[in-house]
């Protein structure tokens, strides 16, 4: 012997002619103004979407491009089994670049340079 639960929410009517008003805007057609600005802003939102894709599209660079900058990164030297490259140098004293000269080394692992 159960009985139903009780309802949170309490019913309520609506208020005196609120569905004969309710009904009565369903049934009327939808204003002209509103047609046009949901129009007008598909239209402006399709303009914008297509002025990103082209300024995305030409500055890209060609796949080409990227692929062989790719290629040529001293990072896969030792994967592709190239002779690795050593990395420029670049020396300041005082803030001002300083020129620097390589000397021989018993060791190839190591490189000695000297500031001229």
């Amino acid at each position: 012997m159960q009985s139903e639960p009780e309802s949170p929410f309490e019913m309520l009517e609506p208020p005196p002619g609120g569905v004969e008003r309710m009904r009565a805007r369903f049934a009327a057609p939808e204003p002209l103004h509103r047609r046009f600005g949901v129009a007008a802003a598909g239209v402006a939102a399709l303009a914008v979407l297509i002025a990103l894709l082209a300024l995305v599209s030409n500055s890209r660079p060609s796949p080409e491009a990227a692929h062989n900058a790719i290629l040529a990164s001293p990072e896969l030297d030792r994967l592709l089994g190239r002779e690795a490259r050593p990395p420029p140098l670049t020396v300041e004293r005082d803030g001002q670049p300083v020129q620097t000269e390589q000397l021989p080394s018993a060791d190839p692992r190591v490189r000695i340079y000297r500031m001229l």
